[in-house]
């Protein structure tokens, strides 16, 4: 346990000093100024079918976007653990590679459930009034709908999310222009649950869109956000708990491959 504390104690040091640290707790409040403020003036100006495709869309990128960006900044600090040898001076240290890389993943997974906590918790305190459609007369009120218990278990099952992002990129990503190819190929794939919101998969042909590892946790949200009840449609926690099951199943042969790659230096 004294190792895990030494490393959590490097990891608050240097949390102001490394620039990919900063980034990961100035991240959220950004996204939370950008879909909180400047979004809804955008769609103050737009017609209303603009409108409402820009409020969904926005919604979706604040679903996806805090725990793949906690996963990418958490790969890219393994990446750089092994351009400067760090991986190889854990040998000789009482925390093994895979020791270390699980403390990692604790820490980015905690960093990013405060990180989707900010995001959408400050988006229904400062930008409830603000995500409403209009719909036969109704109104429908996307962060009402989201109750405070849906954002905290989102929360914590969309950041298991992370350590798949983050050991993927670790273990084949041999340097960071390497990592930054899988970051621009992985932002399109994770915001493909967008599609969701299409006519076309709004029946089984949703289904589909299972393949997508972020698309059953952000599918649940997107039906409660929308009171969307459809036929083919799952219950919120049904959604929650296979995207759950898909990020353990990911995270454990991601975790196992990052071993394997380094464990000639273990």
């Amino acid at each position: 346990m004294k190792k895990y504390v030494k490393l959590l104690k490097y990891e608050l040091k240097t949390l102001y000093k490394d620039p990919m640290n900063l980034f990961m707790i100035l991240y959220p409040f950004l996204m939370l100024a950008v879909l909180g403020l400047l979004v809804p003036e955008i769609v103050e100006r737009a017609g209303a079918e603009a409108s409402r495709i820009v409020l969904l869309i926005g919604l979706t990128l604040a679903f996806v976007a805090g725990s793949y960006i906690s996963g990418v900044l958490l790969g890219f600090s393994l990446i750089e653990n092994k351009d400067e040898n760090t991986i190889l001076g854990l040998a000789v240290t009482p925390a093994s590679v895979s020791g270390y890389a699980a403390f990692k993943i604790a820490y980015g997974f905690v960093i990013s459930l405060f990180s989707n906590l900010i995001l959408l918790g400050g988006l229904k305190l400062i930008a409830a009034d603000r995500y409403v459609l209009e719909a036969g007369g109704f109104q429908i009120r996307l962060l009402d709908n989201l109750s405070w218990g849906k954002v905290i278990f989102f929360s914590l099952a969309n950041s298991l999310f992370v350590p798949a992002v983050a050991l993927v990129l670790g273990s084949f990503a041999k340097n960071k222009i390497e990592g930054f190819a899988f970051l621009k190929a992985g932002a399109i794939v994770i915001f493909l649950p967008v599609l969701a919101h299409l006519d076309v998969f709004k029946n089984q042909n949703q289904y589909i869109l299972g393949v997508l590892p972020n698309f059953w946790t952000v599918k649940g949200m997107i039906n409660a956000a929308t009171s969307a009840e459809g036929a083919y449609d799952l219950p919120f926690y049904g959604y929650m708990l296979i995207g759950i099951a898909y990020y353990a199943a990911i995270s454990g042969l991601t975790f196992r491959l990052f071993f394997r790659k380094n464990q000639a230096i273990s």
